[in-house]
């Protein structure tokens, strides 16, 4: 049984969250311990046909596929293997996931929410059940622990870089879309980081489009939609990297060139790097490391699994990537 010793309440992540009992903003994180004296003996669990159910937002994004193999990979390496849920942004498709995870009688369950209220709930059955939940991006209350990125960390490492962009190529002046997902709550935090952090650099900036978009289709059209209203726009900035692949299609079929005209994204997706690489108008995205984030993952589940000492709250440092640092992608 878990004891936890939580220091305060706070805010923080894709997730951003709904003050906790649990953690800090910016103050201590909390320690996890359980009831029993560690014993000294070897408490790894025999993994042979265990099953974890993983509940992600939507495998349309490519993050969440590296996110997913990475997990699943690691898994495996301690005889798990991984179920994967692919709920496509729907509360309701994940809420019957998580029923299904508990009534299967998986062994740990790992969350990203698609409502962090809703799923915050859904949960409780796999609490009382004795199964160990991991809440990745969103944070859960009623999870054993919180893996991800800090969601305004996140904005504010996409929108530096493109305060900076707009100082050194417009004298910190001109006109720019947001692409935002205010369908997720936590994620409206990751669109004020951007928005503060190219104010940050470029103060007189106006955001002149904010408007909703979550696959490269739909941004696309968004996108057409800024141009068209504001014909002087110089950049477009994105939640994610597909957004922003939509957004960089848009603008060059409206002839628009790299030399005065930005977009960006989050997220690091191989094609928002070969993007980057190509020197044009994709010039900013920010990695989540989904790959840390995996390892992190596996590793506090497995603490937990395992009676050990653990962290509630862990999180997974941004990124920011340009033509700078490219070659390290």
């Amino acid at each position: 049984m878990r004891k936890f010793s939580w220091i305060g309440t706070g805010i923080l992540m894709m997730s951003t969250v709904v003050a906790l009992a649990a953690c800090d903003a910016g103050g201590e994180e909390d320690s996890v311990t359980d009831d029993t004296e560690n014993s000294g003996e070897d408490a790894a669990i025999d993994g042979d046909g265990g099953q974890i159910g993983m509940s992600v937002l939507d495998l349309g994004n490519p993050f969440f596929v590296e996110l997913t193999e990475n997990v699943s990979e690691l898994a495996e390496e301690q005889g798990y293997d991984v179920n994967i849920n692919d709920p496509r942004d729907d509360v309701n498709e994940q809420m019957n996931a998580i029923d299904n995870f508990v009534a299967q009688g998986v062994d740990a369950i790992i969350v990203t929410a698609t409502d962090q209220n809703a799923i915050n709930e859904a949960i409780l059955p796999a609490v009382d059940a004795g199964i160990p939940v991991i809440a990745h991006t969103t944070k859960l209350e009623n999870a054993d622990a919180w893996v991800g990125a800090d969601e305004y960390s996140m904005g504010m490492a996409l929108g530096t870089q493109a305060g900076e962009w707009i100082e050194e190529v417009h004298n910190g002046e001109g006109d720019v879309g947001i692409i935002n997902f205010d369908q997720i709550e936590q994620v409206i935090q990751r669109k004020e980081g951007i928005i503060d952090g190219i104010h940050e650099l470029s103060p007189a900036v106006e955001i002149v489009g904010d408007q909703q978009a979550g696959d490269p289709n739909a941004a696309y059209q968004v996108s057409e939609g800024f141009m068209q209203a504001n014909p002087d726009l110089i950049g477009i900035f994105s939640f994610n990297d597909a957004g922003a692949l939509g957004a960089q299609n848009a603008a060059l079929s409206a002839g628009k060139d790299g030399e005065t005209f930005a977009v960006g994204g989050i997220d690091a997706v191989p094609e928002a790097i070969s993007a980057i690489r190509e020197d044009d108008i994709f010039k900013f995205t920010v990695d989540q490391q989904p790959r840390v984030t995996a390892e992190t993952i596996i590793d506090v589940l497995f603490n937990i699994m395992n009676d050990e000492d653990y962290e509630y709250e862990n999180e997974i440092e941004v990124m920011p990537v340009n033509a700078s640092n490219i070659e390290d992608y």
